[in-house]
């Protein structure tokens, strides 16, 4: 069931990476209720203006963390705890601002390697630290869905064990992966966020592009969201897309 006003579906700051995060978050406001703040580079929550402008602008705000690629499983102790002690920066400026969800990638390598039962092991052992400091903090933090067989341990239900943390569902990375149904029929964790965006399907590429553009249909999703409370952004990378997918979603009656 579509809600009483018009949209309920934040957007990515992603799309507006050559603006500053206060002229990103202005545009935002102007079109969705909520933002999600990707904290790296420009928009980084660690600067100064940056944090100041989240909290003049207002909106309501999830936040994506800064990507840690092999960090939080790695075979090296410094480069594991490194990695969380980024997310734990980042989580904490997250916290202080007011953010009412946090989202973590998991692994994804550059190349394809075998599934490692140890690397499985020390990516559970990370969520395990942000589980601690998730109950902390106060700020509910997820884990992301990948999308590309053999570069990472976290692309279908039941992978790995989230110690405590909940599910970012990316639609897109499971179209890729191949595994959409089944994060949709048993996702075998708690959907706390949903992330929409379109690409070709098992043999394309993480193209974020807007919806219906490919082969990802956004309403089981939709459905399946909005029937647990989980929040929902678009996930684009420039700002035109953001603008098509708004217009299909109302086109489909999937938003007012």
């Amino acid at each position: 069931m579509v809600p009483d006003h018009e949209c309920d579906i934040g957007i990515s700051t992603g799309a507006y990476g050559q603006l500053s995060l206060a002229e990103a978050l202005a545009r935002i406001a102007e079109i969705a209720p909520s933002a999600e703040v990707c904290s790296w580079g420009r928009h980084s929550l660690l600067e100064f203006e940056n944090a100041r402008a989240v909290t003049a602008v207002g909106l309501p705000f999830t936040v994506h963390g800064p990507f840690t690629h092999d960090g939080l499983g790695s075979r090296l102790p410094s480069k594991r705890r490194a990695a969380v002690d980024l997310h734990r920066r980042h989580l904490w400026a997250a916290a202080e601002l007011g953010a009412t969800l946090y989202v973590v990638h998991p692994d994804l390598q550059a190349h394809k390697r075998p599934w490692s039962a140890s690397v499985a092991a020390r990516l559970e052992r990370s969520f395990a630290d942000l589980c601690a400091l998730q109950d902390d903090l106060g700020v509910t933090v997820v884990v992301e869905n990948m999308p590309f067989r053999g570069r990472s341990h976290f692309i279908a239900p039941g992978d790995l064990d989230l110690q405590g943390l909940s599910l970012a569902l990316d639609i897109g990375h499971a179209a890729i992966a191949g595994t959409l149904r089944a994060w949709l029929e048993n996702p075998r964790a708690t959907i706390r966020h949903v992330h929409l965006h379109d690409n070709h399907g098992k043999h394309g590429h993480d193209l974020h592009h807007s919806l219906g553009t490919g082969v990802v249909d956004a309403a089981p999703a939709l459905e399946l969201a909005r029937a647990v409370g989980a929040s929902i952004v678009l996930e684009h990378r420039v700002e035109a897309d953001v603008g098509v997918s708004l217009e299909h979603l109302r086109a489909r009656g999937l938003i007012r």
